[in-house]
Parts: structure tokens; sequence; C-alpha cells
């Protein structure tokens, strides 16, 4: 006898449409590096997630979901002039990414994984 294994669902994972999911990201001003780094993928696949022409699996879609959840909730709470400060809306580093890892112009970012203004 087999067991079924339980999976999330898309809705679960709370994914936008890839062109949604492009402008989360500018509108939290990342680049396809930061988010690659963040989720533990490459920009270029960030790339292809955004254009639609592939679509995050397994624990990477849980961590891109998570990602853009955040990112959605920032732009919400910046638009009301409420509620944390954006740079709240990035994931932590990965466990083991030190600064001298991080992707160029990683400077320019706040300790919270967001650009300053």
């Amino acid at each position: 006898m087999t067991q079924g294994v339980e999976t999330t669902s898309d809705a679960e994972l709370g994914l936008p449409s890839p062109k949604e999911r492009r402008r989360l990201r500018e509108a939290g001003r990342l680049t396809h590096e930061e988010v690659a780094t963040t989720v533990g993928v490459t920009a270029t696949t960030v790339r292809s997630w955004e254009t639609g022409r592939t679509e995050p699996r397994g624990r990477k879609r849980e961590a891109y979901a998570a990602l853009l959840t955040r990112l959605a909730e920032a732009e919400g709470e910046a638009g009301t002039g409420t509620g944390p400060a954006p740079e709240a809306a990035t994931a932590p580093e990965p466990p083991g990414q030190e600064e001298a890892d991080a992707p160029a112009g990683a400077a320019a970012r706040t300790a919270g994984g967001v650009r300053a203004p």
C-alpha cells in the first residue's frame, strides 16, 4: 500500500503571476542577484520565474513565495505609512552566507537586505 505525500498547493504558497513577481521585486528595490542569493538559486533562474518560462518547485518555491509575501506586505505597509520599515521585508541571509560572498552592490543594501533609499 502506498502512502500519500502531503503537498502544498499553489494557493497555499501564494505565488503571484510572473509579471507581479517582477513588480514586487522591483518595488522592493532588489536585484535578480539579491533575490537569487536569498532563495538559493541563480539570477538566471529568478529571471525565468519572472518571465513565466519556468516555475519554482519544492523548497525553493516555498522560500520564493515567502519572500514575495514579505515584499507585498512591506509594500502595503509602506503605502499606509504604518508598520515596520521595508527592510523587514526580505528573508535573512542563508546560513553560512557571509558578507564577502554577497553579490555586487550589496554594500548599498541595509542590514535587512533592502537597498537604502
